[in-house]
């Protein structure tokens, strides 16, 4: 019987220190890339020419933007532009559409990707879309895509990953959270 409680225990907190252990962003997506990855080619969904194209993250419980201030802000942003890289390491066929049909030169430089919606293909050829939402937990947030099917609103695959607080608020000693004022200690 103490065998089995001591087992336990290790089975229990060897999960809890892997939640919490240093991670990059690149773990984190790359992690992220290989669940779907893996879930759309064991469905055999993926016939070498669906499309896929990436959305913004929402939170969770409102299904809208997080304030640009707060730090899930630069969380969803910074996993988002890394799941491009990781999922074309795989072979998924990647669609950009913030990228104009033209190069915009100026002084400053040539740009191909904007948000100016005039300037947007406005029905871009997409057959699949990741979208993903943000719900805080204690010492950090989980982060859970799903990639569906843009005619029939099936979801192909579905990942999650625990996101350590510290990889995304390290730098920052106050913000607001909720409307509410937090610090980081």
């Amino acid at each position: 019987m103490l065998r089995v409680a001591i087992a336990l225990t290790g089975v229990l907190f060897s999960s809890v220190l892997l939640a919490y252990q240093p991670n990059t962003y690149k773990g984190v997506a790359d992690d992220l890339a290989e669940q779907l990855v893996q879930q759309i080619k064991g469905s055999n969904s993926d016939d070498g020419f669906s499309q896929l194209g990436l959305t913004r993250w929402v939170m969770a419980d409102t299904l809208e933007l997080p304030d640009p201030h707060d730090s899930v802000t630069d969380l969803s942003h910074q996993l988002s532009e890394s799941l491009y890289t990781h999922l074309k390491q795989r072979n998924l066929r990647l669609i950009d559409y913030r990228a104009q049909d033209f190069v915009s030169l100026s002084d400053h430089g040539a740009t191909l990707l904007t948000r100016d919606a005039e300037k947007l293909n406005h029905q871009p050829l997409l057959d699949w879309v990741l979208v993903g939402t943000m719900a805080r937990e204690e010492g950090g947030v989980i982060v859970n895509l799903r990639v569906v099917d843009r005619t029939s609103q099936q979801v192909l695959a579905a990942a999650n990953r625990f996101v350590p607080k510290h990889l995304f608020w390290s730098n920052r000693r106050t913000e607001m959270v909720d409307g509410k004022l937090q610090r980081n200690y």
